[in-house]
């Protein structure tokens, strides 16, 4: 009888770390998003303050814009990673372990891509950094933009690394999208922020496109 009552506070100790972390991740996740909303937004105002200011008539007096072929293929890829993604967790969900796996190995070498591209994209600029208005904004925003794309790739290609290490833990409890194991239950929290991370950040990739490629 003492060794159970001496054991029964470790598993509620437990339990309760276990919730913890899982609302820590959607918490997290939640907050990532308005954290880069936020910074994109400083970005935003930006340019258009500076373009209705047009100081001189030098915001882009040539209607010169960054390569709309680089920008459109890194909108693309991120658009296409979320949705890849978006398909390999639902079928994660139902069990279906593999299919996430490829589908998280593809969203991540898209993700990635893009970001090698947006920083190959700045080697290849019409425009010098402080030629205009247009260009210094942009100059500004395209470090910026592959440095939150490779940190998202990053992020995706971890969460393929770490199906791939616990798969096997979870398999006589149901496989990593069905199992109730703590460890397969912080991986699907993990996974449901990180997706829900992608999903914003492919949405502020299309505003951002529009900004400076179609817009500007």
């Amino acid at each position: 009888m003492a060794s159970n009552v001496d054991e029964r506070p470790v598993i509620d100790e437990e339990a309760y770390y276990h919730d913890a972390s899982l609302g820590a991740t959607w918490t997290a996740s939640r907050t990532a998003v308005a954290m880069v909303a936020t910074l994109y937004g400083g970005l935003a105002f930006a340019f258009f303050y500076l373009r209705s200011l047009n100081s001189n008539g030098q915001w882009n007096p040539n209607h010169i814009t960054a390569s709309t072929i680089i920008g459109t293929t890194i909108t693309l890829l991120i658009v296409v990673a979320s949705l890849v993604n978006y398909f390999g967790v639902r079928r994660l969900r139902r069990g279906l372990v593999l299919d996430w796996q490829v589908a998280g190995t593809f969203a991540a070498a898209f993700v990635l891509i893009a970001g090698g591209m947006q920083i190959w994209e700045l080697t290849r600029l019409p425009f010098q950094p402080s030629s205009f208005g247009y260009a210094s904004v942009f100059i500004a925003f395209a470090p910026v933009n592959a440095f939150a794309i490779l940190l998202t790739g990053y992020w995706l290609e971890t969460a393929v690394m770490k199906s791939v290490r616990i798969k096997r833990q979870a398999i006589a409890d149901g496989g990593l999208g069905l199992s109730s194991l703590p460890i397969a239950e912080q991986f699907r929290a993990n996974l449901d922020g990180m997706s829900f991370f992608l999903n914003g950040f492919a949405f502020i990739t299309v505003v951002f496109y529009i900004i400076f490629y179609v817009i500007a």
